[in-house]
């Protein structure tokens, strides 16, 4: 990916088009059938293909923004980057959150899972063991959306939340994540006023993006820094899945 530089390695970039509508013209129901089938099994093994073949640079920012670390190629990467991926990774998935999973609530149990997943995404960047109570207490003020619904106000409350907590916490454990994390949800913020028709809103969140982009990419952190560059690059929401 063009302005990457060395951090990242090229890669293809094939798109998942979904299941698309056919017109059947066919009288016998086998023949409805077998269309059917076989477009239910070309749509998955598109997805399939999409999620295997994402760019390292893509492969990289779910990692980083959603904690999707069991998708990603660790050898796509340079050395340097790759051993900073592995720590990474491995603070994710050893993460055990203090919070009781909830029982008999599917709508809490989805909120559950979202939030303990973003005090995984904050303790991947940082070995401060004392941080985990920090990251509980941002989690808990947050209060994450378990799905964004298409619209602003999720991701807008995520970027913001984060830029506020940056400027009371200068200092804290998460300062080298939170602005990589702020411009990608700045980034979705826009996409989703851009679908919203409020494109003064949308210009806004992108000049928030581009600022936090900025800072990213003065990071101490190398793996930060890689990602901002992927997402400048990039310019656009990357999504879960």
């Amino acid at each position: 990916m063009e302005g990457l530089g060395p951090l990242l390695v090229q890669g293809i970039d094939r798109r998942w088009t979904g299941l698309t509508r056919r017109n059947l013209y066919f009288v016998g129901r086998r023949d409805v059938l077998r269309v059917t089938l076989s477009g239910i099994v070309i749509g998955l093994a598109s997805l399939g293909l999409s999620v295997q073949t994402r760019t390292p640079e893509d492969a990289l920012l779910a990692a980083l923004v959603w904690g999707e670390y069991h998708r990603i190629d660790s050898s796509a990467y340079p050395p340097q980057v790759k051993a900073e991926l592995e720590r990474a990774r491995q603070r994710f998935v050893t993460y055990r959150t203090a919070r009781r999973r909830p029982v008999k609530s599917s709508v809490e149990e989805m909120l559950y899972d979202a939030m303990v997943r973003y005090e995984g995404l904050l303790m991947a960047f940082t070995s401060d063991r004392k941080a985990q109570a920090l990251a509980v207490r941002y989690v808990d003020r947050l209060r994450p959306c378990y799905e964004w619904e298409g619209f602003h106000g999720c991701p807008e409350r995520e970027a913001s939340f984060a830029n506020e907590y940056l400027a009371a916490n200068p200092n804290g454990p998460f300062k080298e994540y939170l602005p990589l994390l702020a411009a990608h949800r700045w980034l979705c913020t826009a996409e989703a006023y851009d679908y919203e028709k409020r494109p003064e809103d949308a210009a806004r969140s992108r000049r928030e993006s581009d600022a936090a982009i900025q800072t990213a990419r003065r990071s101490a952190d190398l793996l930060v820094r890689a990602g901002a560059e992927a997402l400048q690059a990039r310019r656009r929401c990357i999504f879960s899945g």
